[in-house]
């Protein structure tokens, strides 16, 4: 007998327990609102960096709005080739609808603009970081262009690498809590699973995380330090920089809280055992796709709450107008 309100059962290859149709029809609508949502997003920012709307003048704006744009390029890869458009319908469905061969290069993909993400957000924080080091050191020299776009492709080659093994199986790609996509296995069978889990784990999360807070922190340490009532920067737009640092420290904070349901269940699924781990609670399944996707909203709504032009600008995009701002898509300004 059929069970129509369940999703597929249970099979050795994906030992997750199947979960309600209604719930999966609730998460797939979800997937597909906030990838459209946040595929928006991140197009806005993208074409306010590539267009060039009121490019800034000095050197530091420019390095900025080009990790932007990177960050913005992945998270737009992570929505629309690892993303609502495979894992809504399949969802809605109630199983991968595209193939074992789709489904490995899917998994692929996902692993690859995810980790394109956390480096993005990486050198975000090392240019914040580098800044105020350079203001305070006078033998330290300012990144260059060609230093960002060099940073810029080794976060891509990197990312890359790094989402090849589990293909060539150090590591496996396998079905997700939901049973309807495909991602990374977390759980920790066979030796090749784990060393390539725990290597993932500690150098694709644990030390870009630690990376970022420290250089966001010492960024924020140097701030207070200096007085930014005086020349003391010795830059004409040091208000401006302090507040793109607030911007960085606000949008890694936000994508962080994002992730933390994701985070629980990957812990989760590596330390309990095949029984406990269908005892997790379904809207951890259901909540942790969710907010994954939510997460690459998190930059633009932070540079359009903090920035009046960056505001100014989508507005203009909006109205359709022609005038462009002097100041930039991402210079910002104190309220």
């Amino acid at each position: 007998m059929s069970l129509p309100s369940m999703a597929i059962a249970p099979s050795p290859d994906c030992p997750w327990n199947a979960l309600e149709m209604q719930h999966l029809t609730w998460l797939g609508a979800g997937l597909i609102i906030l990838g459209i949502i946040g595929s928006a997003a991140n197009g806005l920012l993208c074409a306010g960096c590539l267009l060039g709307v009121g490019i800034p003048g000095n050197r530091v704006d420019q390095g900025h709005r080009l990790l932007l744009l990177n960050l913005s390029v992945a998270s737009l890869g992570t929505l629309l080739l690892a993303g609502f458009p495979f894992t809504g319908p399949s969802a809605i469905y109630g199983r991968w609808l595209f193939g074992n061969a789709c489904c490995q290069l899917f998994a692929f993909l996902r692993q690859m603009f995810g980790l394109a993400q956390m480096v993005a957000l990486v050198l975000l924080a090392v240019e914040r970081y580098w800044l105020f080091h350079a203001i305070t050191k006078e033998r330290s020299r300012m990144l260059t262009l060609k230093g960002i776009a060099w940073a810029i492709a080794s976060c891509w080659t990197v990312s890359i690498a790094v989402a090849i093994p589990p293909l060539i199986h150090w590591g496996r790609y396998a079905c997700d809590s939901t049973r309807t996509t495909c991602e990374l296995d977390w759980h920790m069978n066979g030796s090749g699973q784990v060393t390539y889990n725990l290597s993932y784990l500690l150098l694709g999360i644990i030390m870009p995380t630690a990376l970022i807070f420290f250089c966001l922190w010492r960024a924020y340490k140097v701030i207070k330090l200096l007085s930014i009532d005086t020349t003391d920067f010795s830059m004409a737009d040091s208000l401006g920089q302090y507040f793109i640092t607030k911007v960085v420290a606000f949008s890694a904070i936000g994508m962080y809280l994002s992730w933390l349901p994701r985070a629980i269940l990957v812990f989760w699924t590596m330390v309990l055992t095949d029984v406990e781990k269908n005892n997790i609670p379904t809207g951890l399944k259901i909540i942790s796709p969710m907010f994954v996707e939510a997460s690459t909203i998190i930059p633009l709504i932070v540079y359009t709450s903090m920035g009046s032009h960056v505001r100014n600008t989508i507005l203009g995009i909006f109205k359709r107008s022609t005038m462009k701002s002097r100041h930039g898509m991402i210079r910002l300004q104190m309220k």
